[in-house]
């Protein structure tokens, strides 16, 4: 049996908030892999430039399959690097999506630096957390929700879908923001390396 659904995505997608109402509504158990990682000193030591801990994606891994191996419960594993999850235990992984303009808002209100909102919403913008989903996992197991403009019950409502069986608009290939956004915005964050704080329609 495949314990352990994952949910990854760029920071500021709403990966917490999705994974704790989903495990409040499947009775599982819910893992922050960040907050996993530093409590059970899962760790390669600090990047000092990002300010975030280097995770060992080693040591995380054995313990998700000693963790999985023990259990009879449903596991819902969190994170930015959920694709980390074995093969052997992954039910699915969804990866939240969301347009780079709504998400350099949603850093700016964390109060992250220039740098830091630029790196992540490139990395959004470059399908990222997907591609390394997509590398890791058979392709049938992974899947993208777009939470721009959908509030968290119908975020969690998406992944019931593609539990259920009935997630066939939620497969990779949907969502494209090198295709969707206006190629002027796209040359500023990407090559001007300045962020979009004007509303911009997708």
């Amino acid at each position: 049996m495949n314990r352990i659904l994952a949910i990854s995505g760029t920071p500021g997608t709403g990966k917490t908030e999705v994974g704790q109402l989903l495990a409040k509504r499947l009775n599982a158990q819910i893992l922050e892999l960040s907050d996993l990682a530093k409590q059970k000193q899962l760790l390669l030591g600090r990047d000092q430039e990002r300010d975030t801990f280097i995770v060992d994606v080693d040591q995380l891994r054995h313990f998700l399959v000693d963790l999985a191996r023990k259990a009879d419960e449903r596991y819902i594993a969190v994170g930015h690097f959920a694709d980390e999850v074995p093969v052997e235990f992954l039910e699915l992984i969804v990866v939240l999506r969301c347009n780079p303009v709504v998400l350099t808002q949603r850093l700016l209100q964390r109060g992250w630096t220039h740098e830091k909102i630029l790196e992540n919403i490139q990395a959004e913008i470059l399908s990222e957390c997907t591609a390394q989903a997509m590398t890791r996992h058979d392709s049938s197991k992974v899947f993208e929700v777009d939470t721009t403009s959908l509030t968290l019950e119908e975020v969690v409502e998406a992944i019931e879908a593609i539990l259920s069986g009935k997630g066939n608009q939620f497969v990779v290939g949907q969502i494209s923001w090198l295709h969707t956004l206006d190629p002027k915005l796209l040359h500023q964050i990407m090559e001007e390396r300045t962020l979009p704080l004007k509303p911009q329609k997708a």
